[in-house]
């Protein structure tokens, strides 16, 4: 059973794209005895080095799955991944001119009405349910930003445009093994479907609400492509572009059943054009807000200033704090924004942040008193505070220790 058809349901492209001089990307698509391939690879390591790996990454996957049988694809996909990687390690060990080239690599495997994957990197696999009308990602990126949405220290949005959105955590030919991501379950997509296999080149250059107009608004697969391909270097075109779209024209009407690793994009011209009027409006309204809020904060403060010059400040339970740590150390503002916290121990104190004050930050202990001046960090392995420019060997100022997280 063919739910593809290689002459009008597939298309794929590759671009140079506007900054560097190589490409090093590839990719290839063939039917085989164990099913219909797509490999899109991207490499690193110079352009010498990155167009090599991809090279061996994109011939060594197509020869694994030609000469093996498949009998469970997930394991056959990860075996035909660990088998390039191994090639293109040796390689670069015998080539001092190839030392440090890698490549990510997403392969799919079309086999009867489903579809397998895996990957290693930061090229994406996406898939467009056209019932729904949404553009899904099957893959979950392996880099270090990811990592940190993960771990929820930071969002979605904000990896799309993090300093370190490129350096990645796996790849191909780095080290003599590697760790592959196949698909829990295999995609199985009903007629109109779109599955989209593309290097970071394009999912790095554009948002994926217009991945998905393209997709919607374009029927013909090659056309799309190379509207993709223009649109990511109208975004800058900073990397190579690597696209491959796969439509499902014969998979029957069904309903489609896959394994998404985000809650999808859905794409209405209408959504875009209000939000593009939320943004014009939303700067306005956040300077008149700062504005009044300005006014209002310098009213209480002269206020305050006035009524309050001779006597000692207070804190909740009413003991005065030290004179010393507030008057020399900390303005009557700061104080204001002050945030209790409890340590491991149970110990209230104050942490106050100053980023304007070039002595550093102020931690002062509630009960006793006692308080630390300098340029803190958190750092949630350790559980606490630390001063990396008081401590000579970073060590963590132990009695700012508390438990949970440094809200």
């Amino acid at each position: 059973m063919n739910i593809v058809n290689f002459d009008s349901d597939v298309c794929a492209l590759t671009d140079t794209g506007l900054v560097r001089p190589h490409n090093e990307d590839s990719n290839r698509f063939e039917r085989t005895n164990n099913g219909d391939l797509f490999v899109v690879c991207d490499g690193m390591g110079g352009h010498v080095g990155g167009a090599t790996a991809s090279k061996i990454g994109v011939n060594s996957i197509c020869q694994y799955v030609r000469e093996h049988e498949c009998t469970i694809p997930q394991q056959f996909l990860v075996n035909a991944l660990e088998y390039a990687n191994g090639n293109i390690f040796k390689e670069s060990r015998s080539n001092t001119q190839l030392k440090g080239m890698g490549t990510t690599a997403c392969v799919a495997l079309v086999r009867g009405d489903k579809v397998w994957y895996a990957h290693v990197g930061d090229s994406r696999i996406y898939y467009y349910n056209s019932k729904s009308n949404i553009l899904y990602r099957l893959t979950k990126d392996h880099s270090v930003v990811q990592a940190l949405v993960d771990q929820g220290m930071i969002t979605e949005a904000e990896a799309e445009h993090h300093p370190e959105k490129n350096k990645i955590r796996k790849s191909l030919g780095i080290k003599e093994t590697v760790e592959a991501e196949p698909c829990q379950m295999p995609l199985i997509p009903s007629d109109g479907d779109i599955l989209l296999i593309c290097s970071d080149g394009l999912s790095g250059m554009m948002d994926e609400d217009d991945i998905l107009e393209v997709l919607t608004t374009t029927p013909n697969v090659n056309e799309a492509g190379k509207t993709l391909i223009e649109l990511a270097k109208a975004g800058g075109g900073t990397d190579n572009i690597t696209v491959q779209i796969i439509k499902f024209s014969g998979a029957g009407v069904r309903e489609a059943v896959f394994d998404a690793k985000n809650k999808g994009i859905t794409f209405s011209s209408q959504k875009k054009s209000n939000d593009n009027n939320k943004r014009q409006i939303w700067p306005w309204l956040i300077l008149s807000f700062s504005i009044v809020l300005f006014i209002i904060a310098g009213f209480l403060y002269l206020s305050n200033t006035s009524d309050n010059e001779n006597v000692a400040p207070q804190i909740e339970n009413n003991t005065p704090i030290d004179e010393d740590a507030y008057k020399k150390e900390l303005t009557e503002s700061e104080a204001s924004s002050g945030v209790d916290y409890k340590d491991a121990s149970e110990t209230p104190y104050r942490f106050y942040k100053r980023p304007n004050n070039p002595k550093g930050d102020l931690i002062l202990f509630l009960g006793t008193k006692d308080y630390h001046i300098g340029h803190f960090k958190w750092e949630t392995a350790r559980g606490g505070f630390y001063d990396p420019y008081n401590s000579s060997d970073g060590t963590i100022i132990e009695k700012y220790k508390r438990d949970g997280s440094p809200k």
